[in-house]
């Protein structure tokens, strides 16, 4: 289990100094506050488990009108009051305000780690109580954790687009077409369908088009039988097979090979495969949803994807919109990220200034949502511990200089010759690194890899 978020609340910052430190030895995500205002700016920004809270902090609400304020606006917090005072009748109507345990002053640490832990265990408890509560199946939740993780956001574009995933959902059948630039999110979106379908229980296939060799592609989908070819040593399911009574995703549908594409449409509508070296056809119960970044209706006035086959995969379209057309879900993914990626390195959180927010909201986002993300996790590398500034992403933001203004200006607005010129470009960015490249393109790899192929581009003449 991720580690329990304590906030402790009290005037002296001496005595929150010294709790964060002995509290993050014992593995504590510990946030501090010396005021009132300081600690609700941390509730409304942080899912706290454990409140520590002095009854007495000088020129601010008193413990029990705080204590009274967390209970309500955040029921799910725990809170431990703190108090020199001897009066009993302060612990009653602390317990009553739902206050779980009361600490006196002076107290030793061992009494806090004492009480804190005792607290933790049974917020553990809960959790695991609730988790019970929830998993009428594993993949309710793993949808909810999907939606959290990767479609958070305020902006009506996003809402909008999940919740058109949840309605056509509900069709089990229904084929979906995902459009969108690289690092939206489309394989995300294309999981929440299938988990909120009722084709949850069964397997998830997701499939990169364009990363399958040619010389496989056909066995890959559909299988093949024992000395079909020269290296088919033993019967393979392929694809088809794999999801059959689930979802299968193709990723990147608009690279799949044109020859390919006949027998795709014809297993999509009969519903049925035939493995390479088979002579059986074997039935399958799969529903597709696609993924594509470009626009298909170009590739179709150039015969490069099939007319007939696009009309069967579009039965329902769902565009994701780009990063930088959404402006207001920046922020709460920027909180997000910081919030997992430090619970994941087990670092400190750090403040976030204003202006970085602002000069985010300002950036184009080329690698949308998984570029955020990248960023995230380098400036965490570079910051100073304390908070995160423009500075920490600093060669996000930089104008650029006149040659690279040259170098990146469209000549056309054909989609191959630019994808090709981008290839190029990021190929000279990372002195051939195709792995960089590749995080650079908001691509996988394999996909680079057929990319570059497809293009006929000679690395060795990029990185001169």
């Amino acid at each position: 289990m991720n580690a329990l978020h304590v906030l402790v609340l009290d005037d002296e910052t001496k005595i929150t100094e010294q709790l964060n430190r002995h509290l993050s030895r014992r593995g504590f995500l510990v946030f501090e506050a010396n005021n009132s205002k300081n600690a609700f700016r941390i509730l409304e920004e942080q899912k706290i488990d454990i409140a520590l809270l002095d009854f007495m902090i000088p020129h601010d609400l008193n413990g029990i009108d705080i204590l009274k304020r967390i209970k309500k606006n955040y029921p799910s917090t725990e809170v431990i009051m703190v108090s020199g005072q001897e009066d009993i009748d302060i612990v009653i109507e602390a317990q009553r305000q739902g206050a779980i345990d009361f600490v006196r002053k002076p107290f030793s640490l061992s009494e806090i780690f004492f009480s804190i832990e005792r607290t933790g265990k049974y917020v553990q408890l809960l959790h695991k109580l609730k988790t019970v509560e929830d998993q009428k199946s594993l993949i309710s939740r793993e949808l909810e954790n999907s939606i959290q993780r990767d479609f958070i956001g305020i902006s009506p574009k996003i809402k909008k687009v999940v919740d058109m995933a949840i309605k056509v959902a509900n069709d089990k059948d229904a084929s979906v077409l995902i459009t969108g630039e690289n690092g939206t999110g489309k394989e995300i979106l294309a999981r929440i369908i299938h988990y909120a379908s009722e084709r949850k229980k069964t397997v998830f296939v997701p499939v990169n088009s364009s990363a399958i060799p040619d010389t496989l592609i056909e066995s890959e989908f559909f299988g093949h039988k024992k000395g079909a070819f020269t290296d088919a040593k033993e019967d393979k399911k392929g694809f088809f097979e794999m999801a059959n009574g689930g979802t299968l995703f193709l990723d990147e549908i608009a690279d799949m090979p044109y020859s390919l594409q006949a027998k795709l449409l014809r297993a999509m509508e009969e519903r049925k495969i035939k493995p390479v070296g088979g002579s059986k056809e074997i039935s399958v119960d799969i529903r597709i949803i696609s993924a594509t970044n470009k626009k298909i209706e170009n590739l179709i006035e150039k015969e490069n994807f099939r007319l007939d086959l696009y009309h069967r995969i579009n039965t329902f379209i769902i565009h994701i919109p780009p990063l930088r057309e959404r402006t207001d879900d920046v922020e709460p993914l920027l909180r997000h990220f910081v919030e997992d990626l430090c619970t994941k390195k087990k670092k400190h959180l750090p403040k976030i200034e204003a202006t970085l927010i602002t000069q985010l909201k300002q950036y184009s986002f080329p690698g949308n949502v998984r570029e955020l993300r990248n960023m995230i996790e380098r400036a965490l590398i570079l910051y100073d511990g304390n908070s995160l500034t423009p500075d920490d992403f600093s060669m996000k933001f930089g104008e650029p200089c006149e040659s690279e203004v040259k170098t990146t200006t469209i000549q056309s607005f054909n989609l191959d010759d630019n994808e090709k010129h981008f290839i190029e470009m990021a190929l000279r960015e990372t002195n051939g690194n195709q792995i960089k490249a590749a995080n650079l393109l908001g691509l996988s790899r394999d996909a680079l890899k057929h990319r570059i192929k497809k293009h006929g581009i000679i690395i060795q003449k990029v990185i001169e």
